[in-house]
């Protein structure tokens, strides 16, 4: 999906208002956050940020077919990843076999191996929700990177899921202890407006569990052939693509 022309007015500041309602126009299939990545990465040049994980969540990754890097590696043309976790790194280069990834702040060290090629995306997954300032965090990639990386793929929380919004109801505020922030669809492209990006297209993946009732209806489009659609509240990952410059 993309915004009206009006809502990229409020994006650019062009305008501003107390409040604005944000049509939200999709209604389709979500697709599982990892497959939809990998299928964009596939025969691409890839920088994957923040590409490892927490150590004991990624052997039950792999054998699900869930680990990002090991995904994104199996289907680019290049994909290098950038950490800043040394023991993890350690852990996957010795023992499973990942020596595409490097060490270091992404933002504050220029990386030759990265500024001496040309790359089709930057893909930042579930992690600027954990930065402390994902505006200066997006700003400094630009700065440091627009003349080596065409777009920046970026995926979020989606903070209005019909889980949160059901928790909510009853005074529930279910999230992640590490996340600083919850995103949607408006405050995602509004940042990386402000860190000078492009927005291009949003994307909604990973489908919230279903209630009973919704399953039946599933079983039923299924059986007449047919893909069910959801709106963006079913889906927990919001996925955004930007031009960098």
């Amino acid at each position: 999906m993309t915004f009206d022309q009006q809502t990229w007015e409020y994006l650019q500041g062009k305008k501003f208002a107390n409040r604005i309602d944000v049509p939200i126009s999709y209604h389709g299939p979500i697709r599982n956050r990892v497959e939809f990545l990998s299928g964009l990465a596939k025969d691409k040049r890839i920088v994957h940020l923040g590409c490892l994980d927490h150590m004991p969540l990624i052997a039950d990754k792999i054998a699900r077919g869930q680990w990002l890097h090991k995904e994104l590696s199996a289907v680019a043309t290049e994909c290098i990843g950038i950490d800043i976790d040394r023991e993890t790194m350690d852990h996957v280069k010795s023992k499973l076999g990942f020596d595409n990834i490097l060490l270091g702040d992404f933002t504050k060290i220029s990386f030759p191996e990265i500024k001496n090629k040309s790359w089709d995306y930057a893909i930042l997954g579930e992690l600027l929700e954990h930065i402390d300032n994902p505006v200066q965090y997006l700003s400094d990639i630009r700065n440091n990177y627009a003349d080596c990386i065409r777009r920046i793929v970026v995926t979020v929380p989606n903070a209005w899921t019909q889980t949160t919004m059901r928790m909510a109801s009853k005074s529930v505020e279910i999230i992640n202890s590490d996340h600083r922030y919850w995103f949607t669809p408006y405050t995602l492209a509004k940042v990386l407006v402000q860190a000078g990006m492009v927005t291009e297209e949003m994307h909604f993946t990973n489908r919230v569990p279903l209630s009973s009732w919704e399953l039946a209806q599933k079983k039923l489009y299924k059986l007449a052939g047919k893909e069910p659609g959801y709106n963006f509240t079913y889906a927990s990952s919001i996925v955004a693509i930007a031009k960098l410059a």
